[in-house]
């Protein structure tokens, strides 16, 4: 019931179609059917394109819808899991539902079973892992313990977010191993289950290695990608990073359910066992700690584990604190539940009336960056199609639109293109059908349409349009694009 009801709220928040940004490149890569990617093994995610592929088989007729609704249906198992979870640890149903009431409508959880997105399956996993490490807890069946690795290992295959999981299982493991409570046999089948699970990724890796690619850059790209590094080795945040870090975690919950946190840390010391209460607190220090020093532009996706393991603390604390408490009592807290959507409401334009940036680099044809952000439903939402539309139908016969180095708005456009909607004589350079299609452009490429004054592009801002055409050409609105007009310098033949 709980996953139906979750199922049924994200089917109506979901986006119907095509996205922006990593979203977009999600639906693209489905589509291309690549399961490596280019921006190195780290963020290959070759689970979610497993199923994301798998979800293709879905009767629908939009390829983007189905790859949302990968999404969607993990979110949902994730509220499911988290409920299941609370009801085995506290034996009621009312910190249950809260639990799986808060976290449903927490935002950034929300936004991602919104969008296509590596992030649910994530959480349905680290749940799953949740429910393995209690049952074990509570009948010390080492098959428990070896299927906690083996979704670990799945984990792994989706995001490579599930290693700091990993980290404190394996201390567990050490630690149930030294006191005798686990045979030595069964820590070598943990090994082997979490392989089992992580064979997708680990595949990459070896084929990667085959292939020729040196075993030192394919570890690296492994652990960091090709442009991380930095961010993941970052070890202190700055004075910006931790307030923003608590403007994320208010985002998600602004509600004084908050506040049952506390009773619910306080429940976990009479456990006993105290494995489950040792590792739950662990992987919650471990998981924020991580969000809250990660420094990337979408650093708040990276707090999604420790909002989940919040809404679990949650439960915890509404089932200690409302045990013997009238209905009244129970009725105010699954009310106060339920409130972040009525803030999520006026939250736009509160946010632009304050004068608040979110710091998205520029504006983007049809998409208000405040209802974008901070509504996390996208119901009904079609901006990125509407653009691809417009920019398709309207050009002039012969016009090249240069869309490399925007990362954010080629998405859509690439998408029309492989799915056989482009099919006017307008060219996107790069191409969605180049083997590579982050290749730079170049003047050359592109002579006979600036002299024809035909090229165009989305965005004349540093970072999201070629340097040189910044530099060498004026750019003039001309509908959702700019057109490149009356050169500013003469380029050498």
């Amino acid at each position: 019931m709980v996953f139906a009801a979750a199922l049924a709220l994200y089917l109506l928040s979901v986006a119907p179609g095509p996205l922006w940004q990593d979203s977009g490149l999600a639906q693209l890569r489905v589509l291309r059917g690549d399961f490596h990617g280019e921006l190195g093994l780290a963020l290959s995610h070759p689970l979610y394109y497993l199923l994301a592929t798998a979800f293709q088989w879905l009767p629908l007729a939009e390829s983007a819808l189905k790859t949302n609704l990968v999404s969607v249906v993990f979110g949902a198992v994730t509220i499911a899991n988290v409920f299941l979870l609370v009801r085995l640890a506290t034996g009621g149903t009312i910190g249950a539902s809260v639990a799986a009431l808060t976290l449903a409508v927490a935002h950034t959880f929300w936004q991602h079973c919104a969008l296509a997105e590596v992030y649910t399956v994530t959480t349905a996993l680290m749940t799953l892992e949740l429910l393995c490490l209690f049952q074990y807890a509570r009948t010390g069946r080492a098959r428990w313990w070896i299927a906690l690795y083996f979704a670990n290992g799945l984990g792994v295959s989706n995001h490579m977010v599930a290693v700091l999981s990993l980290a404190c299982y394996g201390a567990a493991t050490i630690w149930l191993v030294s006191q005798r409570r686990v045979h030595v046999a069964v820590a070598v089948r943990c090994a082997l289950a979490w392989t089992l699970g992580a064979a997708p990724y680990l595949g990459l890796i070896v084929g990667e290695i085959i292939g020729g690619a040196g075993v030192g850059a394919t570890i690296h790209s492994a652990l960091f990608g090709k442009a991380y590094a930095s961010a993941v080795t970052n070890l202190i945040p700055d004075a910006r990073m931790l307030t923003n870090s608590v403007l994320y975690l208010g985002l998600n919950f602004p509600t004084p359910a908050a506040l049952l946190v506390l009773p619910g840390l306080l429940a976990m010391r009479s456990w006993r066992p105290r494995l489950p209460a040792v590792v739950l607190t662990a992987l919650f220090a471990i998981h924020l700690v991580w969000a809250v020093r990660y420094d990337v532009p979408d650093q708040y996706t990276f707090f999604i584990p420790a909002v989940v393991l919040l809404a679990v603390l949650i439960g915890f604390g509404a089932g200690r604190f409302l045990q013997s408490r009238s209905r009244r009592w129970k009725a105010a807290v699954v009310a106060a539940a339920l409130l972040p959507p009525a803030v999520y409401v006026p939250l736009p334009a509160l946010a632009r009336k304050a004068g608040l940036r979110l710091d998205t680099g520029r504006p983007v044809p049809y998409r208000d960056t405040y209802d974008y952000f901070l509504r996390p439903w996208k119901t009904g939402y079609d901006g990125a199609a509407r653009f691809a539309r417009e920019v398709h139908d309207t050009l002039p016969s012969g016009s090249v639109v240069v869309v490399a180095a925007d990362a954010t708005t080629a998405r859509p456009l690439h998408y029309y293109q492989l799915t056989g909607r482009w099919t006017r004589n307008v060219r996107l350079l790069p191409s969605a059908r180049e083997p590579r299609p982050t290749t730079m452009v170049t003047p050359a490429d592109v002579r006979r349409e600036l002299e024809a004054g035909h090229v165009y592009v989305v965005s004349p801002v540093r970072g999201y349009c070629p340097q040189w055409l910044l530099d060498g050409y004026e750019l003039v609105p001309d509908g959702v694009l700019f057109r490149a007009s009356a050169s500013k310098t003469r380029w050498p033949p």
